[in-house]
């Protein structure tokens, strides 16, 4: 079953389906996926005395991916865009060439590698380029810093004792032939050729593949590009890999790592499943969630960091245990607490009447005031923080301070909505 974002899901379509089983897998958490349960589709019970409005049944989420509705895994159901045509490669490169490591980019997926994987045409375009950018980004970090050196075991027949003397494959390869002048030794060599950097190099050999089917899209050079700069760097180490994760210790010299190992082994579980499945097209997709809220939260993120500068935004600010500000921006004399809204709040509807009202209670926080710059003395006279609805749009809606501010909300004081251009294919937007 396929459907689109913010779908009612027929579960007439589907034979022996529990209902009140598939309620109690659902993750109803918004703030978070959560790979043990079903966290693409939600149950909604709203009634009206207008059958036209009321609403009872499943609906697919504010996620995208696929998942197995049973434990069984016989029931797929998967979730594409309602925005067609998106570029999610021109999002994702956005957000980690403008995002900083603490944003936690990798917090808005989740992939199961470990579930049957699902054929799914319309998502095989989205999870590889996520995985290859991500990969990319870390990796160039490391390069950039030299690649970490190790001691890694070796054997050589030499002329030289070197370490210790195997002695059975020095009697078998030279004593037994009369090679009094040479010995096979064994020993450790300080060197770029580990375990880990072996394991990093396949992967960027798979990725570079995996870049050769994106050569019609805008960003191919530059994720070419990339790749082989990342590829040059690890020119003494050989592409062997062994098939074990190796563990790096916790470095601050050496903090990408981690996650660079993580992701190559995504990268390589993600080529093994798509050769599985006959062919190297990759129609064929692990179990995964993309929450798109939080994609699009981050793609605003990075344009604003953009546009503003990094030093001006400040990002998920919290006040105590009450409140958690999406932005707030501070550029010279200008103040804005904005907050990103996955739907189209540009109208007068029930969800943006809450909406104003939830960011109008930010206005009135002390922490956030302070964090602005406006220090709370005389209650009585403080100035009227601006607040923005960030929304996502499909068509050209330039941001930039001008316009930042140039779309108010009809009966409010200094409360605006801005659309913010998401990339579709054929054309770019910042």
């Amino acid at each position: 079953m396929t459907l689109k974002e913010h779908q009612k899901v027929d579960l007439a379509l589907i034979e022996n389906i529990d209902r009140d089983a598939l309620r109690k897998r659902i993750n109803y958490d918004t703030s978070r996926l959560d790979p043990g349960k079903i966290n693409l589709i939600k149950y909604e019970f709203e009634p009206s005395n207008d059958p036209t409005r009321q609403r009872d049944g499943f609906y697919s989420y504010f996620r995208i991916g696929a998942e197995w509705l049973d434990p069984e895994q016989s029931i797929p159901i998967v979730v594409v865009p309602k925005i067609e045509h998106i570029d999610f490669l021109s999002m994702f490169m956005t957000c980690l060439e403008l995002s900083l490591p603490a944003d936690e980019f990798s917090s808005i997926y989740d992939i199961d590698f470990d579930a049957k994987p699902i054929r799914s045409r319309e998502l095989s375009s989205i999870l590889s380029p996520l995985l290859v950018v991500q990969y990319l980004m870390t990796v160039k970090h490391i390069v950039s810093g030299g690649l970490r050196r190790g001691y890694v075991g070796r054997e050589a027949n030499l002329n030289k004792v070197k370490g210790r003397i195997d002695i059975r494959r020095n009697q078998r390869m030279n004593v037994l032939h009369g090679h009094q002048e040479r010995v096979y030794c064994k020993f450790d060599e300080y060197s770029e050729n580990t375990p880990e950097n072996r394991l990093l190099k396949r992967a960027l050999v798979v990725s570079h593949c995996m870049i050769s089917k994106m050569g019609d899209h805008s960003s191919y050079s530059t994720l070419s590009a990339m790749c082989n700069h990342c590829l040059s760097a690890f020119v003494n180490v050989d592409e062997g890999y062994t098939g074990f994760t190796p563990r790096v210790k916790d470095n601050k010299l050496y903090r990408d790592y981690s996650d660079a190992l993580r992701f190559a082994q995504m990268i390589l579980r993600r080529q093994d499943i798509a050769v599985s499945g006959g062919d190297y097209s990759l129609d064929v997709v692990p179990v995964f969630r993309i929450d798109m809220a939080l994609l699009f939260e981050h793609y605003t993120l990075a344009i604003l960091r953009q546009k503003f500068g990094t030093l001006s935004i400040s990002y998920q600010v919290k006040s105590g245990g009450r409140f958690k500000a999406d932005f707030l921006i501070q550029k010279g004399d200008l103040r804005i607490i904005a907050d990103t809204k996955y739907i189209d709040v540009s109208t007068g509807t029930v969800a943006q009447a809450e909406y104003i009202k939830q960011l109008s209670a930010y206005a009135r926080d002390k922490i956030f005031l302070k964090e602005l710059g406006l220090e709370v003395v005389d209650e009585d006279n403080i100035p009227i923080v601006p607040c923005v609805l960030i929304y996502p749009t499909e068509t050209i809606s330039p941001l930039n301070e001008s316009t930042f501010l140039s779309r108010p909300v009809s009966r409010t004081v200094k409360f605006y909505t801005m659309p913010v251009t998401v990339p579709t294919y054929g054309r770019q937007s910042r």
